[in-house]
Parts: C-alpha cells; sequence; structure tokens
C-alpha cells in the first residue's frame, strides 16, 4: 500500500511540475514545453497546445491579437478579444 502511495504521489508531483512550468511559459508568452501543438491556423500563425487537461492558445495574428490564453480544454479560438 505505501509502494503504491507513493507511485500516486510522484504522479501528482509530475503532473503538477507540467502544467506550472507551462502555465508560467504562457506568462511570459513562450511556448510550452509539455503540451503538444495539435492546431495552427492560417491567421498568421495561431497555435493550439494540448496538456493533460488544459490548453494554451499563442494568438499571432497578422495586425490583430498577439497574446497567449491558458486554460481548460473547453477554452476556444477567438481572434475579436485581445
Amino acid at each position: 500500500m505505501k509502494k503504491n502511495l507513493k507511485w500516486f504521489l510522484l504522479g501528482l508531483v509530475l503532473y503538477f511540475s507540467f502544467v506550472f512550468t507551462d502555465y508560467s511559459l504562457a506568462q511570459v508568452d513562450k511556448a510550452p514545453i509539455f503540451a503538444i501543438n495539435t492546431v495552427t491556423y492560417k491567421d498568421g500563425g495561431t497555435k493550439e497546445y494540448m496538456g493533460l487537461g488544459y490548453k494554451i492558445i499563442r494568438y499571432s495574428i497578422i495586425e490583430g491579437r498577439q497574446d497567449t490564453v491558458f486554460g481548460t480544454w473547453m477554452i476556444s479560438y477567438d481572434s475579436q478579444t485581445n
């Protein structure tokens, strides 16, 4: 039982380390390390990244939005908000 608990806690620590790292990178408008690029839009290079339970959208719209959004898998592409 103790061995299973140790593995669970190790997995939990790793998971939160991945999320925190990608969140920190999103805050300074950099690409995530632990999330995978799933979609690239033809609007200037906006990219969607999927992680374990989270999504990152790096907007790069020509003459438009230039920011990064971090959220759950439910967030969607929105070219109008800045």
